[in-house]
């Protein structure tokens, strides 16, 4: 079948997944990190708590896996603190069987670990149940900041320019100021920036806490920092561009860090009631965000123009969400690719679709046609007609 063929079966599929309640799998958690769990969960709650309308409830029926640290995973309808720790916790192997069987029409994934960006998205491929957003071989890529940027700048997007450090003792050949960060970590943990080269040993060793490599780029002087979020239309085209959201980062904080995101505890650990550093009342102004950002025109079609092609280089799917620099000067620099939403009313992607006035784009119409999409993505029964090639068509 030929791809406009496909696309037509898969719409017309939709079309029949709307007359009937989808089962969609929610997934959060993290097998490896407290850290990752808590905010894994936090993100799926709120989408629970912005998933109460009536169209959501008529249309799809939630269901909720929760991996938690060491492995375990437990399988509920609510992901209240009560509910997941009264819940049966089964093995690895109890869990897979019990997901086997349970016909899921789609899972919405709201993991943020490595893990979870790649081997438990890989499951739910195994499992035949197809996700909402990036396959695990492209959160795979992603997640490698350096791979991530050669791809994007192969295709044309501009990148800082930068190196691979494999040890504490190389000495980076990118003059200072540089930016240091772990090549496969979220979240700008252990990020920081050097000006000088005696700040470079702790700078160094915060890095490699996190990974074996560590990403060491150019320092793009503070004009400003963008998000901008991509979303695909209907036959794959990422032809919308939301309005962007900009980070009032000043002079003297020039760099977003991992605490300028999420509030933490003594231990370093997400402060469950006070969960968000930006935008807070006693926010400092450089933790502020403001959307839509005022872009004129050129600047917004240079935006634009990175991030579709970012976008369809790094072979993203449904959508996309990046960080762009902007040099004094207006030149852009994607930083990095964070194609993740959790699809509650206060998550990134969700509050820049609602500063349009476009229907198809408000919440929850987005959510609900993101859903329907990846439920027109099941795997068809295998029928014996495909005899060539590695990849199922």
């Amino acid at each position: 079948m030929g791809k406009g063929g496909s696309q037509k079966a898969e719409l017309e599929t939709a079309g029949a997944e709307n007359a009937r309640k989808l089962k969609i799998l929610h997934v959060a958690g993290s097998p490896v990190s407290q850290y990752y769990s808590m905010i894994s969960i936090h993100y799926a709650r709120q989408m629970i708590a912005s998933a109460q309308d009536e169209a959501t409830k008529e249309g799809f029926e939630f269901h909720f896996g929760v991996v938690l640290p060491g492995g375990a995973w437990c399988l509920t309808k609510d992901l209240s603190e009560s509910v997941i720790e009264a819940a049966p916790k089964l093995t690895h192997g109890e869990a897979l069987t019990a997901l086997a069987v349970g016909d899921y029409d789609a899972c919405v994934p709201h993991m943020f670990c490595w893990p979870g960006y790649t081997a438990y998205r890989s499951l739910m491929d195994l499992l035949g149940v197809p996700l909402v957003g990036c396959s695990p071989e492209c959160m795979a890529l992603i997640t490698d900041k350096a791979q991530a940027k050669a791809v994007a700048a192969a295709a044309g997007v501009p990148v800082p320019a930068g190196e691979l450090l494999r040890s504490v003792s190389q000495k980076p050949t990118v003059p200072f100021p540089f930016v240091l960060k772990p090549c496969c970590e979220d979240n700008s943990m252990g990020i920081s920036m050097v000006e000088r080269e005696e700040d470079l040993p702790a700078a160094l060793a915060e890095a490699f806490k996190f990974d074996s490599i560590v990403v060491c780029e150019a320092f793009i002087p503070l004009g400003r920092e963008i998000r901008v979020a991509v979303v695909e239309d209907d036959s794959g085209e990422p032809a919308t561009v939301l309005p962007a959201t900009e980070y009032l980062l000043t002079p003297e904080h020039p760099m977003r860090t991992s605490t300028d995101k999420i509030t933490v505890t003594d231990s370093g650990l997400p402060d469950a009631d006070k969960f968000f550093a930006t935008n807070r009342e006693e926010a400092p102004s450089f933790r502020r965000s403001i959307c839509p950002a005022p872009l004129d025109d050129a600047l917004a079609a240079k935006l634009a123009t990175a991030a579709k092609a970012a976008h369809k280089a790094l072979r993203c799917r449904d959508f996309s969400i990046y960080d762009f620099r902007v040099d004094p000067s207006g030149e852009v620099y994607m930083l990095e690719c964070q194609p993740v939403c959790s699809f509650a009313r206060e998550s990134a992607m969700i509050g820049m679709a609602l500063k349009t006035d476009v229907e198809e784009l408000q919440h929850p119409a987005l959510y609900h046609t993101m859903m329907r999409r990846a439920a027109a993505r099941k795997p068809k029964p295998y029928d014996s007609s495909q005899v060539l090639g590695m990849k199922a068509l």
